[in-house]
């Protein structure tokens, strides 16, 4: 967790993991108060055996940070992941969430299945990666012992310029974090398929036909979901009070 004080209202944080709070946290931080949870399946978190991993549920962790911390009126930014179980928040509690801020992601249920479905232009630059996530035990199988070179791959694939955009102190401590007993098993448990349909169902049930009131910013990396038409059609169906953009020189 990352938190200064400030007289503006809380934006909490919803990273995968906190070495990427490293340079933007102390940028939020001067005028916000930043709260940065791990999820209960990243960083630092416990990864108990048989838990859910649903944005649903995840959301509801969020929420018992906010109530611990007696914080009533919040600024939500996440990414990728993250999205999902802050798009989840503001659904449950639409008078907690200000604004939310969503990079990233296409919400399971309105476009996340297409995105990981294989096509006919698929390469190593594409996202297949999610396909494979979607089988946790074997894709746990195959990357085990192999971390650090699935981070160098990955970062380099999601990046805008290739490994001038991560150090390789970045890499060792993601590699040291997701090699730990466990956790490649936690990591990939918000992926897997019964997961996402589970994402689908909860999204379906509460946004077909219904968009949230909330001002949403829809945001994506240049060289990843860098198309306003693309982002519109991923979050057009969360909130009525949209606005996207694109991040130039920017991956995911």
């Amino acid at each position: 967790m990352f938190a200064q004080r400030s007289t503006s209202p809380p934006r909490p944080w919803q990273p995968p993991t906190q070495p990427n709070l490293q340079h933007i946290g102390p940028i939020l931080a001067q005028n916000y108060t930043v709260i940065a949870p791990d999820n209960r399946d990243a960083g630092d978190s416990s990864i108990p055996p048989n838990i859910n991993y649903t944005a649903a549920a995840s959301a509801s962790d969020l929420k018992g940070v906010l109530d611990f911390l007696n914080i009533t009126s919040t600024y939500v930014f996440a990414h990728d992941k993250g999205a999902g179980m802050a798009a989840a928040l503001a659904i449950q509690h639409p008078d907690l969430v200000q604004c939310l801020v969503l990079a990233e992601y296409a919400l399971p249920g309105f476009g996340y299945e297409q995105t990981s479905a294989p096509a006919p232009y698929w390469d190593t630059y594409q996202n297949w990666q999610l396909a494979f996530f979607s089988v946790p035990d074997l894709a746990e199988f195959l990357m085990r012992g192999k971390e650090k070179q699935f981070l160098e791959w990955y970062f380099f694939h999601g990046s805008y310029s290739g490994p001038e955009s991560f150090s390789q102190d970045t890499v060792d401590r993601y590699a040291s974090s997701i090699s730990k007993p466990g956790f490649l098993r936690a990591m990939l448990g918000p992926l897997a398929a019964r997961t996402v349909y589970e994402d689908a169902t909860f999204f379906r049930a509460h946004l077909n036909g219904s968009t949230l009131e909330v001002p949403l910013l829809g945001l994506g990396g240049e060289a990843s979901l860098g198309l306003e038409p693309l982002l519109q059609a991923s979050f057009a169906p969360v909130s009525a009070n949209l606005e996207v953009d694109v991040v130039p020189k920017a991956g995911h």
